[in-house]
Order: structure tokens, then C-alpha cells, then sequence
């Protein structure tokens, strides 16, 4: 019998980012007669850790749950749970950290965390980095693996990353992976001395999976009679929450009936709610939180708006597609990679202005609407021969 060959993933955590769906996604179709997988996260934290399949083996995270606090409750819980050099380590993170991009301040973190966190204690076939930053510098530098592959979920130049910093990193991967064309076009620019071992892994979307899960649970429970409209996003600033604000208030003074909904947290958070306040327009704006099961929302939402300042392949907007939902989204660098505005969604200008104006026309014009869903309806958007394309990566050597 043949044996197993072992495989390392590395991520942050798994709360309900766009990133770590498509991981756990990756996970719960993954050939465990063939691989044997460890699943290596810096916090083992977040809504999507139940999803986890049993067959993975969850390592021990690279940092206790205090580190993830703010730097004054973690240098003294640190201290109090017994872990000095972790207190020092988080102390000098948050110095590094203050100043410069945030490619810059990565690179400034991670020279400090390297010096505190543990090697890999096994050896792999591979090792894939399934987000940028210190997953893929803990790779580098902390995992012995035959093969080691990368991930980047976005537009590299729009992202603030910081070519200087990861230049020596992505140079020593054997494979660096993305998630749409416009985003690999990106990498190429960036490093075109890599220009051949950069690749389109698309994000897997399993169609059955989801219009199962959209019948699992209930969704809006508000008894609202009129429009819903609905984002799922992480509150910050990339996607674009406050450009919307100001068009949900216009709307609101132009009487129309609807209620914009959204799904997920972020540092962005307090500010966007202050912002509602402003605008007074908490009576048709809802936070809802982190949701397990966004799916049946998304089946019951009448427009899916995505404010973006810049994405990779939104995978929310990917969802948003199979659920036949009609679409409205900013232009950001990556978004014709999705939707063709006009045929089957929307594409605005990066602007309050925009955003109003394409809210209008999809809240007042039915028809609209109507037509976006049924274009959508005569595609079929699983795609789970993608994760053959990463299998051919791990066996490359």
C-alpha cells in the first residue's frame, strides 16, 4: 500500500474571512487516502474551526489565545499565564508595527516573531501558505518540506504589500498561487523573475454544498416587506463599507423601502456604526455579526452589494452567484473577473455617487433584477477540478 504523503497547511486562524472559507472549503474535499494533512494556525480561533474535517490533524497553535489581545491585556496575561518571552515578543511586535505600509509592518512583525515562535517539529512533502504575510514567511523559515507552495487572495499592488520584504521570501517557493487572472497579472509585474512558478488556483465553490446549507437554516427573521439588500464582508477598510453609508442615506431621504444588511466583523466595526448613527440610518442598516451559515440570507437577499476597494476573487461574490442573486459592485481592479456589468450584475464607480446611482436603478427597475437571476441561472459555478490543479503542485517533485 502506498504510503501517505504528508501535508502541512499554515493560516492565521479560521474566522469567517473569504480566505478561510476557502480553506476549510479545500479541507472537506481533500483526498485523505492519499495526503496526510496537518493544519498549522498562529491562533486556533475562529467560526469556521468546527468545520475543520476529522481527518485533519490540528496542531497546537504558534500562539496562546492572550497574544491576540490588545498589547495592554496581553503583556500582563502573557506574564501571568507564563510565557516572559511571549510578553517581550508581543511588546516588540506592537513597537514594529506602529509605522509604515502594511507590507512594511509585516515584515518589521515577523523579523521580531521569528526569534520566538517554534519550527514545524515534523517534515513534509509539502507545505502550503494559504495567505500572505507570516504564513508564508513561517514556511520559509520554519517548515523543512520538500515542496513549498504560497498563497496571495489578492491584487498584489493594490493589497500594500511589500515587494522589498517578500521578494527573498516568494523567491524560495516552489509555487506561488492565486485566485484570478487579474491578480496573477499583478504577481507577474511584481516578480517577474518567478513569472513561471506563479499559477490560478480558483476559489472552490461547491454548488450542492451550499444550496444544501441555504435549506438548513432560516435567515431574516424581521418580517421586512421590502427590499433586502445584503453584504458579507469583513469590516475594513478594503471593502469599502463606509462608501456605501453615504448612498444608503440618500436612498433613505429619496423614500425608498429597503433594509441593507450585513454579515461579519472587523476592526472597521465601531466606526461604521458610528457612521450609521450620523447618517441616521440605523433604522435600515443592520450589523448582524459573524453567521456560521451566511447561505440562507444570501438566497433570501433581493441585491448583494459589494463596496470593495480592492479584492482578489471575492468568494462572497462567487456565492452570491450561485445563489442567482443580483449583483452590485464597485470597480475595483478585479471585478469584470467576476460579473459583466449590464449582463448578469452591475459594475459602479468607486464612489458614494456610484453606489447610489446603481442602487437606484436595481431597487426601482424589477425587471432588472429579474433578468440578472436568470442569466446567472443558466450557469453552473462548481468547480471542484480546481483543487486536481494543487494536487499536481504537491506531486510537481
Amino acid at each position: 500500500m502506498r504510503q501517505k504523503k504528508k501535508v502541512l497547511f499554515i493560516n492565521y486562524s479560521l474566522h469567517s474571512g473569504g480566505i478561510e472559507k476557502s480553506l476549510v472549503t479545500i479541507l472537506s474535499l481533500f483526498d485523505y487516502e492519499k495526503y496526510d494533512v496537518d493544519l498549522q494556525l498562529f491562533a486556533n480561533e475562529g467560526l469556521f474551526l468546527k468545520r475543520v474535517p476529522k481527518q485533519v490533524h490540528l496542531l497546537k497553535p504558534l500562539f496562546p489565545p492572550e497574544y491576540r489581545l490588545n498589547i495592554r491585556q496581553a503583556f500582563w496575561a502573557l506574564l501571568r499565564k507564563s510565557h516572559p518571552l511571549l510578553a517581550v515578543c508581543r511588546l516588540m511586535v506592537t513597537i514594529a508595527g506602529r509605522r509604515g505600509t502594511m507590507g512594511e509592518r509585516l515584515g518589521k512583525m515577523w523579523r521580531t516573531e521569528r526569534h520566538f515562535v517554534r519550527p514545524a517539529s515534523r517534515e513534509y512533502d509539502a507545505a502550503i501558505a494559504f495567505m500572505e504575510g507570516q504564513p508564508i514567511y513561517y514556511n520559509i523559515t520554519k517548515v523543512k518540506s520538500r515542496i513549498k507552495i504560497g498563497f496571495i487572495h489578492g491584487d498584489y499592488e493594490a493589497m500594500g504589500l511589500d515587494s522589498k520584504t517578500d521578494r527573498s521570501y516568494v523567491d524560495r517557493l516552489d509555487a506561488l498561487c492565486t485566485v484570478s487572472e487579474s491578480c496573477l497579472a499583478s504577481l507577474r509585474r511584481v516578480f517577474p523573475e518567478i513569472s513561471e512558478k506563479c499559477h490560478v488556483i480558483y476559489n472552490i465553490i461547491s454548488e450542492k454544498f451550499m444550496q444544501s446549507m441555504a435549506d438548513e437554516g432560516e435567515g431574516f427573521t424581521d418580517n421586512f416587506s421590502g427590499l433586502r439588500i445584503l453584504s458579507i464582508a469583513r469590516l475594513s477598510e478594503q471593502k469599502g463599507l463606509d462608501i456605501a453609508m453615504p448612498a444608503i442615506a440618500a436612498l433613505k431621504k429619496q423614500g425608498f423601502s429597503f433594509r441593507w444588511y450585513i454579515i461579519g466583523m472587523g476592526p472597521e466595526g465601531g466606526k461604521l456604526k458610528i457612521m450609521a448613527e450620523e447618517l441616521q440610518i440605523n433604522d435600515c442598516v443592520f450589523f448582524l455579526g459573524e453567521r456560521a451559515n451566511p447561505y440562507p440570507y444570501l438566497k433570501q437577499c433581493d441585491i448583494y452589494l459589494q463596496p470593495s476597494r480592492f479584492e482578489g476573487k471575492s468568494i462572497a461574490v462567487d456565492e452570491a452567484m450561485v445563489m442567482r442573486r443580483p449583483i452590485l459592485l464597485t470597480d475595483f481592479s478585479t471585478a469584470s473577473d467576476q460579473i459583466k456589468s449590464g449582463a448578469n450584475g452591475l459594475i459602479v464607480q468607486m464612489s458614494p455617487e456610484g453606489v447610489e446611482n446603481g442602487l437606484r436603478t436595481m431597487l426601482t427597475d424589477g425587471d432588472i433584477r429579474k433578468r440578472f437571476t436568470e442569466v446567472l441561472s443558466k450557469e453552473n459555478y462548481s468547480n471542484e477540478g480546481e483543487l486536481q490543479k494543487l494536487y499536481a503542485l504537491i506531486e510537481s517533485k
